[in-house]
């Protein structure tokens, strides 16, 4: 059985009108944007953290649950040198802003209240964390705000897909391609750049991206393409604990 480390977190429900801290990129984006709607344009959003070290960042997230957010394990945690995964400090004001486009989250802000993720997250294929949110300001989980993308656990991973991705843009940004597996490791490889502020974002299969179902989530890149972990037995279980609180 693969460990799991969960943190609650004390927050509560952050403020629809206010405006997200940024130095978001407006024109000669590294990718297209996405303008075909549909629930991405709803689900997929940034996740905002403050490292121990008091910087602030942003990543990528998708809602894939009444109460649940994916994303990649590094954009909550943030690795010691030299240290072993579980030694990674926990990140803080942790909040997710669906949909989020100029500088503003047109569903609102929705703050973190458990992480789940693997103790030893730096493995081939745990590479992931799932997020327990709180309910907005009115009460509202947050997939009655935005709906959910659906997500899928036993699908091959590789074939066309979409990847979307907030690389410190003020909109979300998509690459259509096909996945493949990463010689020798056991990850998925997308032939696609977007950059920092991009992991966590959906690896969503098919051709109906706007619909698509999350198979993966970004979690690096190199010179030639991004990388993500595909999701399998363990993030199921993760997703499963999130939704039964």
């Amino acid at each position: 059985m693969i460990a799991v480390t969960l943190r609650d977190i004390d927050g509560r429900a952050a403020s629809s009108g206010r405006r997200w801290p940024a130095n978001d990129a407006t024109e000669d984006l590294v990718q297209p944007a996405w303008t075909g709607g549909g629930s991405i344009s709803r689900t997929v959003g940034r996740l905002y953290a403050t490292g121990s070290d008091g910087n602030s960042g942003a990543c990528t997230a998708t809602v894939v649950g009444i109460r649940t957010v994916i994303t990649a394990a590094h954009c909550v945690r943030t690795s010691v040198k030299g240290a072993p995964a579980r030694a990674a400090t926990w990140d803080n004001d942790l909040c997710f802003v669906p949909g989020y486009q100029n500088g503003t989250g047109p569903h609102g802000g929705f703050i973190v209240r458990r992480v789940r993720m693997a103790e030893n997250w730096q493995n081939d294929g745990l590479y992931v964390a799932m997020l327990e949110m709180n309910p907005g300001r009115d009460g509202r989980n947050l997939s009655e705000v935005t709906g959910t993308q659906p997500i899928s656990f036993l699908a091959d991973a590789s074939g066309p897909a979409h990847f979307f991705g907030y690389p410190y843009t003020d909109r979300v940004l998509h690459c259509p391609g096909d996945t493949t597996w990463a010689p020798g490791k056991a990850l998925l490889r997308f032939p696609c750049l977007m950059g920092m502020g991009s992991s966590g974002g959906p690896y969503v299969s098919g051709d109906a991206a706007a619909e698509g179902t999350v198979v993966a989530v970004n979690v690096s890149g190199d010179g030639n393409a991004s990388y993500g972990t595909a999701l399998g037995g363990f993030a199921q279980r993760l997703c499963q604990q999130s939704e039964s609180g």
